[in-house]
């Protein structure tokens, strides 16, 4: 993690090396390799900034550095939806219980209209993915639980599902709008977890730059990541039902 490090120093955001000593010579060696691991060619913060100038690089080079911990955050999820696909066939009582009480909780929401369901799910996933960034502050740790808490969820209802309607169905009922949903759900909590790495290494002595990155964070959140939620909220609402019912 010492290259990530790098990323916050001020010889990056300056553009200027220290030469000359121990220090400075593990500094630039740092600097180089991360150069070459995350963002060829540009600082981080650089290609950050510069981004406001130009939206689509701003999405791709953010993306560059940020992607570790989104992959490790999707990783979380899909071992716990694996957990929960496993425990469901193996306790059936628990699933049922677990069914019925989503049951409950959705009945009410799918006899509105369509565009309050869409907003409904939208405003749900947004405030998820916003509570995954910002509590990551807490360490990191509180977006890994609650990541793995969902996975395991889905992994029950995935089960459930499948028992009735086969794997095609899920399929098709996940892919349309999950395609766009899961990664920005990974992306945010992939923000929090880089952003509980900097609290963690800010308490044991080492110079972060939290509220930058907290502020960098929330920008590609309202830029990208809602916007995105919203269309998946879209294909959820008014596609994905379409494909279902024509199988």
């Amino acid at each position: 993690m010492e290259r990530e490090d790098d990323y916050n120093s001020d010889e990056r955001k300056t553009g200027v090396q220290t030469a000359g000593t121990p220090e400075g010579e593990m500094g630039n060696r740092g600097y180089a390799a991360e150069e070459k691991g995350f963002f060829p060619g540009s600082s981080a913060v650089e290609a950050w900034h510069d981004s406001r100038k130009d939206p689509k690089k701003g999405f791709t080079e953010y993306l560059r550095f940020i992607w570790p911990y989104a992959l490790l955050m999707a990783f979380i999820f899909f071992v716990f939806l694996g957990v929960g696909y496993y425990s469901a066939a193996s306790f059936p009582s628990m699933a049922e219980t677990l069914r019925e009480s989503f049951s409950s909780r959705f009945a009410s929401i799918m006899t509105l209209n369509p565009l309050f369901i869409m907003f409904t799910i939208f405003l749900n996933n947004a405030f998820l993915s916003l509570l995954f960034l910002v509590l990551g502050l807490a360490l990191g740790i509180l977006p890994v639980i609650f990541i793995a808490f969902n996975g395991y969820v889905v992994g029950v209802i995935v089960y459930l599902i499948a028992q009735e309607r086969g794997m095609f169905f899920i399929l098709l009922g996940l892919l349309p709008h999950g395609i766009l949903e899961l990664p920005m759900v990974f992306l945010s909590a992939g923000i929090g977890l880089r952003l509980g790495y900097q609290v963690f290494s800010a308490l044991i002595g080492r110079p972060t730059q939290i509220k930058s990155e907290f502020k960098e964070g929330l920008t590609f959140y309202f830029h990208w990541i809602l916007p995105l939620l919203l269309v998946a909220a879209i294909i959820e609402t008014f596609i994905t039902p379409v494909i279902l019912r024509s199988i």
